[in-house]
């Protein structure tokens, strides 16, 4: 089975409840570069291939400059962000439900109930682990499911997934996040998960192109892991060749344990 996987992450800062940190200052025109990431990764047991999507520290800001903002008392008071964390969620909500018939699937719990190798949800893919295990029972939604968007509540403080040293020592590091997510199992692959995020990012959220980069994996001896040339290819429809950057396993590398 073929699966695909595209994510974007909301932060919510610790000091605020409705704004995701990444868009929570109105203040001038600033679109920070979206690093999008693919990785593909063979299976020798069960020959299954899976790829990832992420953009990660994005910025959108609306157009109002500082003295605009606050020329006067009034529009002080009224201005609101453009673009705050509902909208952002559920534009890529109904993108993917609207555009590309995705299921929407709502965020399972921050502490799973059924999932006893987790003490916190720490991905948005964590709901989805019967299919990737081959455990979904006949019957289920899950055993069904072929194009999924999902906006999972996810906690990284202890485990293999540990942000709590990272927190303040960047803009996008944070115990608690939304991830959000489009999903494809045994449908569409990268081509078309490409297509949606380029679609997606510079149509819908109106980000630049030019502000705008794509990693590929860039293959690895050691792990016997050729590069990823497709998506390269891919994105090489996209965006200019200096702009799609190799990157190796460390960096740019989604690794999936079957042994769970």
């Amino acid at each position: 089975m073929r699966i695909i996987a595209l994510s974007m992450m909301l932060s919510w800062a610790a000091t605020t409840t409705k704004c995701c940190r990444a868009f929570s200052t109105p203040t001038r025109t600033r679109h920070r570069s979206i690093i999008a990431t693919t990785a593909s990764l063979n299976n020798s047991n069960k020959q299954q291939k899976y790829a990832r999507l992420s953009f990660v520290q994005s910025s959108i800001r609306p157009t109002t400059t500082t003295s605009q903002l606050h020329s006067s008392s009034t529009n002080k008071d009224t201005e609101e962000l453009q673009w705050p964390t509902t909208k952002i969620r559920q534009t890529f909500i109904n993108y993917f439900t609207t555009q590309h018939s995705h299921k929407f699937i709502p965020s399972s719990p921050s502490a799973p109930l059924n999932d006893p190798t987790l003490l916190f949800t720490n991905a948005g893919m964590n709901q989805f682990k019967p299919i990737f295990l081959g455990q979904a029972q006949p019957g289920t939604e899950l055993s069904t499911l072929k194009r999924a968007t999902n906006s999972q509540k996810c906690i990284r403080a202890g485990g293999k997934h540990n942000d709590l040293e990272d927190v303040g020592r960047d803009t996008y590091h944070h115990t608690f996040f939304e991830m959000l997510g489009s999903w494809s199992f045994g449908d569409y692959f990268k081509k078309e998960a490409i297509e949606y995020a380029f679609d997606l990012l510079t149509n819908v959220y109106g980000i630049p192109e030019d502000r705008l980069y794509a990693t590929y994996f860039e293959g690895d001896d050691t792990l016997g892991l050729e590069a990823d040339l497709e998506a390269r290819d891919y994105w090489l429809e996209y965006l200019p060749e200096g702009r799609v950057l190799g990157c190796n396993a460390k960096d740019n590398f989604w690794e999936v344990s079957f042994d769970v």
